[in-house]
Formats: structure tokens, C-alpha cells, sequence
């Protein structure tokens, strides 16, 4: 019997149901997709460090999966709740008709569970469908070939999927129950006549409180923009606080003036329907600002994850092709004890580097006890400092021989360059950092080394050195050979171009490093280029999912509050669209006055969340740039289109219903 009367409900009460239902199937098609990423791997043709980056990445996708759930279900739990507000009247009527609460959360639980069932099993199938063609993108991110195209079913993943969706819905049948033992008769069949308490503020505290607000936003983007994201120090903290409490002070206090200020225009205020309008808005404002805080957070989170996880694939693969110049740098630690360059003791050591090897170029660096606040002037050094999370100041500036620079530039097809005898040449490779490169050799032109005055030959040369990031070669001076003599280096390394192929020369490069350690006992590490490109894939890949992911969860979470919020004040507000219409008011008034009312409550959180991303988003491109060049319009663009199609998607079918519930209970109640 319960059974029957619950899905007698659930098919009475779809439409009430459809934005929870969508939510659901959408949480469970993602959640699904991105933790079934592993079995793709089947597919493609994946090198040791490609298997390794996709383990890599489903473990992460697990640790966030976890917090998906917990926001996942925090939605489920607050859509229960304005759904059992609804349902008021007809709670109320299941005991009057002698039913006790345990029955009526007993036909609660049968519907969630219904609801709940056939959202799982449509997210599980939309998601395999999803995933199959998340393949064809994790192939192209790791740049290979799928071996042959195979349907890919992840149970691990479904099993994955039904436990966390499991433990969710065992939090709502106990909330639900809670709920239910927690109300009144009378509350439940007034439930539709009792209208939320207006809560006035004092127009001056709320003018005070929106003021102070705006000046701790302010502190918060100052704050955020001086970190740049680049150290999770006491100054990122304090802004990530002000930052919250400013959002909140900011919705707290808008209900407060907002409608004062807009009756003292009352040329707008009288308009149509705006008194009634602004009336309901302010009404909604005033009870929600607490979730349209969170709403407008979580937005600040998905335009921020997608726009700055997307930039940092522009910046692993420029920064791929700046940073591996060559086929592969070896690397060999405490080397001074070697008393002869890299490459000749290799040779010494009877080990065959002609053999794959086209060209070979030692590298070595010596420190010569210059500091870049040696060197650098201290409004230079400050600028600096936004390009990088170290200190600028302290980091030793490295000595090249002007042979080996020019040995680099040869093995990248470069011009070679020269030097007097009192000439320097600067060498950088941050992209960022060049103008404050170049101000600085402006400013100090000249360098003293051994007791001799030098003088800078020409602008700085953007170079990279070795295989490496592109903090590799921060800032190193070219000296002339002489400047060398009976000085050990710091560190030694040797840059190759192979003149075999890529596969082979590998092979023998990591063969030949392993015995030349084996033989000397010397620390060392090989960087190829392959393995660059690979790894730069790996993580391009990883970026790309979590920053996806977080975001569509983030963005759907959002949309879907918001539209529960409004479906429900819908419902509360239909005896208030039936007196319009009893005193004349048009239906397409109606229509546009529902409208307008749903689109500012929308457009509210999300316009707050765009200024805060603007600014979080521009402290990390501006981190970014030191990196590679950023093209950030393609990722708003991009975010312009999740948000269009999600968030507007939702803002339409919010719309939509609520027009439906409004004309179906207004004619109910004709009927009655």
C-alpha cells in the first residue's frame, strides 16, 4: 500500500520533481565519467610515464570525488527540504487521515529512493555513453593514437558511484525522518498560508554594513592580487577570509536598502508590476542571503578552476617546446671533483656517446657570489617577485663561458654571439620577467668581476639553457672563457641532439647515464625531451579533468539551489499571481513580472561571482605569464559557454516550471 501511494506521488508530483531528478542524474554521470578514466587506458597506446600519469590521475579524481559527494550531497539534502515544504498541506493530511509520522516518512523514504533509483541508473548510462567519448579526448591530451576503439564499462567505477551515492541518500532518509518527527499538525495543513517573517533592517546599518562590505572586497582583491596565488602564506589566507565575509555582508545588506532605494525612483518603482516585483525579490533576498553567499562562491569557484585550469595547459605546452630545446640533458651532481668537462670524462670512461649522439655540448655553471640583489635594484627586484614564489633577492646569479652559450645557441639553429674582453651578455628565460630584465641591465650596465669593470654588450638574450622549466635559467651572466680559468664549476651538464631515432636515442641515452653512474658513483638524472612532452600531456590531462570537473559540479550545485529556491517561492507565492489576476492584471505582465523576478535572483550571485573571478583570475594569469604566453579570451569563451548552456539551461527550465506551477495551481484553486 505504501508502495502505491508513493508512486502515486512521485507520478503526481513529477514536475515537482524534474529539477532534483536532472540535478541527480547529472551529479551521477559525472562522478561517474571521471572515475572510470582509468579503463580507458586500454584503449591507447601509453609509454611507462603516460600509465603512470593516468594511475596519477585516478587517484586524484578519488580524493576529489570525495568532496563532490559531500557537496552533492548537501544539494540533495537542501532539495529535500524545500520539497517536503511544499508538501506541507499534504503531510498534514496523511495524519489527519490517521496515518503517524512514521508511515508518512516511511512513504517519504519509498519516493527518495524511487527518484534517487532511476536518477542513478540514468547518470550511470549517460555517463558510460560520456565516457566513451572522454576517451577520444584523453587520447588527444596525451597525444596518441587509440589502439582500437573498444565500448568501456568501468565497474569499478558503478560500484564506486553506488557507494557514495548509497551513503548520500542514507543521510536524506534520516534527514527526512528527522524532518517529519520534527513538525506539527497544525503546521503542516497551514503550511500553505504561512508566509515567511519579513525581517526589516535599519536602512542606515544596512548602508553601513553594504559600505563595509565593498572596502573588505576591496582589501580581499588587493591582498589576493599582491599573493598572485603564488605562496598559500598568513596574505592569502586573510584574503580567502575577507573575501567570504565580504560576500556576505554584501547579500546581508542588500535586502536592508535595496527596495528603499529603488521606491525613491518612483517613476521605475510604480511602473507595471516592479512594486511587486522588487517587493518579492527583497522578500527573497532577505531570507536567502545566506545561501546566495555559498551560491555565489561556489560560481567564484567554477569561472576561477576553469578558467585558470584551462590556462595552465597553454602554459605546459608552450612551456614544452620552450624548455626542451634538445633531444636530452644529462645531469650529473658534485661533479667538480671531475677536473674536466662532462663529456670528454664520459668518453674517458670508455663509454660510446658518438654513437647516438649528433652533437654534444657541455654546460657548465659557475658561481661567482652575485646575488640578484647584488646585481638588481630593489624596485626591479619587486617586480621580479611576481613572477616566482622564491625570493628573488637571494637567488645567486649563475656564470656561463661565452664558448658554451654559443654552443647552445648553435644546437638550436641560433646566431652565435660575441664578446670583448670587458662585455657581458645577460641570459634569461621567463617570459615574465623581461621587461624587469631589461631594466635592469638599463639601469645597471655596469658588472665588476676579478677587480675588472664590465659593461653590458647588448639587451638581454632570451635563451634556455637545458631541458628544464623555465625557472631553469632565471637570470646567468656570459662571461669571455678567460673570466674561467682555474675555476671549478657549480654544476655540469650536457645538452644532445641525437642522430638517431627518438625511441633509440633514448634508450641509449638512459643506458649510458646508468653506466657512467655506476662507474664514477655520481648523482645523476636524464631530461628528454620526449619525457618532457609526455609528462606536460600527463598533466595537461590532470588539470584539464579536475578543473572540469570541480567546475560542472560547482556550476550545477549552483543552478540547481537557486532554481529549488524559486520553484518554492513560486508554489509559496500562487494566492499572490491569483489576486493579480483578479484585479486585471494581464498575463503577459504576469508573465514578464515571473521573469524579471527569476532572472535578477539569478543574475545576482553570478554578476558578484564574474567581478571576484576577474580579479582572482588576473592575479594567476599574472603568475601564469612567467611561464608562456597566455590567450586567456579562448578560456572565457569557453566558461562563457558552460555557463550559457548550464546556468542559463537551468535559469530556463526554473522559468518554465514555475510558470507552469503558478497558472496549474492558480486553476486548482478555480476548481475548488
Amino acid at each position: 500500500m505504501y508502495f502505491k501511494i508513493a508512486l502515486g506521488n512521485v507520478r503526481r508530483s513529477i514536475r515537482d520533481y524534474g529539477v532534483y531528478f536532472l540535478t541527480l542524474t547529472f551529479g551521477v554521470c559525472l562522478f561517474y565519467v571521471f572515475n572510470s578514466i582509468q579503463a580507458q587506458s586500454v584503449m591507447m597506446a601509453l609509454s611507462e610515464t603516460q600509465a603512470k600519469m593516468l594511475v596519477l590521475l585516478n587517484n586524484m579524481m578519488g580524493i576529489f570525488s570525495i568532496f563532490v559527494c559531500v557537496v552533492l550531497g548537501f544539494l540533495i539534502v537542501y532539495a529535500n527540504n524545500f520539497l517536503i515544504r511544499r508538501r506541507k498541506k499534504e503531510l498534514g493530511l496523511y495524519l489527519v487521515l490517521g496515518m503517524n509520522k512514521g508511515t508518512v516518512a516511511r512513504i517519504l523514504m519509498i519516493e527518495t529512493v524511487m527518484i534517487g533509483t532511476l536518477a542513478f541508473a540514468a547518470g550511470l548510462g549517460l555517463g558510460i555513453l560520456v565516457s566513451q567519448a572522454l576517451t577520444v579526448v584523453t587520447a588527444n591530451l596525451f597525444m596518441v593514437q587509440l589502439k582500437a576503439f573498444e565500448f568501456i564499462i568501468s565497474f569499478n567505477a558503478i560500484v564506486k558511484s553506488a557507494v557514495f551515492f548509497g551513503g548520500m541518500y542514507l543521510i536524506v532518509l534520516i534527514f527526512n525522518t528527522w524532518v517529519v518527527q520534527r513538525y506539527k499538525l497544525i503546521d503542516l495543513l497551514q503550511g500553505d498560508r504561512r508566509n515567511e517573517a519579513l525581517k526589516l533592517r535599519s536602512i542606515g546599518l544596512s548602508a553601513v554594513l553594504f559600505l563595509a562590505s565593498l572596502i573588505i572586497l576591496g582589501c580581499a582583491y588587493a591582498l589576493i592580487l599582491d599573493n598572485g596565488f603564488m605562496m598559500f602564506d598568513m596574505e592569502f589566507a586573510a584574503s580567502i577570509v575577507l573575501g567570504s565575509i565580504g560576500t556576505f555582508l554584501f547579500f546581508f545588506s542588500l535586502s536592508g536598502f535595496l527596495l528603499k532605494f529603488v521606491q525613491s525612483r518612483q517613476s521605475f518603482y510604480y511602473r507595471n508590476l516592479n512594486m511587486f516585483v522588487m517587493r518579492q525579490l527583497n522578500s527573497r533576498i532577505n531570507s536567502a542571503f545566506v545561501s546566495m553567499t555559498v551560491i555565489s562562491i561556489m560560481l567564484l569557484l567554477t569561472i576561477g578552476a576553469l578558467c585558470t585550469g584551462l590556462s595552465f595547459n597553454q602554459v605546459l605546452a608552450g612551456d614544452v617546446e620552450k624548455t626542451s630545446p634538445y633531444d636530452a640533458t644529462l645531469y650529473v651532481y658534485d661533479t667538480p671533483q671531475l677536473g674536466s668537462s662532462l663529456s670528454q670524462d664520459i668518453r674517458d670512461q670508455g663509454l660510446d656517446l658518438d654513437g647516438f649522439a649528433a652533437e654534444a655540448a657541455d654546460l657548465d655553471l659557475y658561481d661567482m657570489a652575485l646575488k640578484v640583489k647584488d646585481y638588481c635594484s630593489a624596485e626591479v627586484i619587486t617586480l621580479m617577485q611576481n613572477s616566482t614564489s622564491q625570493n628573488v633577492g637571494e637567488m645567486t646569479i649563475d656564470f656561463l663561458p661565452l664558448s658554451q652559450l654559443n654552443a647552445a645557441l648553435s644546437m638550436q639553429s641560433r646566431p652565435e654571439v660575441t664578446l670583448g674582453e670587458n662585455e657581458y651578455l645577460l641570459t634569461y628565460s621567463m617570459n615574465a620577467a623581461e621587461s624587469d630584465i631589461l631594466k635592469a641591465v638599463k639601469e645597471h650596465r655596469e658588472l665588476t668581476v676579478d677587480g675588472k669593470q664590465l659593461i653590458v654588450s647588448q639587451p638581454a638574450l632570451f635563451l634556455q639553457l637545458q631541458n628544464f622549466s623555465a625557472f631553469g635559467n632565471f637570470l646567468t651572466i656570459v662571461l669571455p672563457d678567460s673570466y674561467f680559468v682555474n675555476k671549478l664549476p657549480a654544476s655540469q651538464s650536457l645538452n644532445l641532439n641525437y642522430k638517431v631515432s627518438v625511441e633509440e636515442g633514448d634508450a641509449m641515452m638512459d643506458d649510458l647515464a646508468k653506466k657512467y653512474g655506476q662507474t664514477t658513483g655520481l648523482a645523476y638524472n636524464t631530461v628528454t625531451r620526449a619525457e618532457m612532452f609526455e609528462a606536460s600531456g600527463g598533466m595537461k590531462l590532470i588539470l584539464s579533468y579536475i578543473a572540469v570537473y570541480l567546475g560542472l559540479v560547482f556550476l550545477i550545485a549552483s543552478a540547481a539551489i537557486l532554481a529549488l529556491q524559486q520553484l518554492s517561492e513560486s508554489a509559496d507565492n500562487v494566492q499572490r499571481y491569483a489576486l493579480l489576476r483578479k484585479i486585471g492584471v494581464e498575463e503577459k505582465m504576469i508573465r514578464r513580472s515571473l521573469f524579471i523576478q527569476i532572472a535578477i535572483y539569478f543574475l545576482f550571485p553570478l554578476a558578484l561571482a564574474v567581478v571576484h573571478s576577474i580579479v582572482g583570475v588576473s592575479a594567476v594569469i599574472r603568475s601564469l605569464v612567467a611561464l608562456a604566453k597566455i590567450d586567456i579570451g579562448s578560456q572565457v569563451l569557453l566558461v562563457g559557454g558552460f555557463l550559457a548552456l548550464i546556468y542559463g539551461g537551468y535559469f530556463l527550465i526554473t522559468y518554465t516550471s514555475s510558470l507552469s506551477v503558478i497558472r496549474d495551481r492558480v486553476q486548482s484553486r478555480r476548481l475548488e
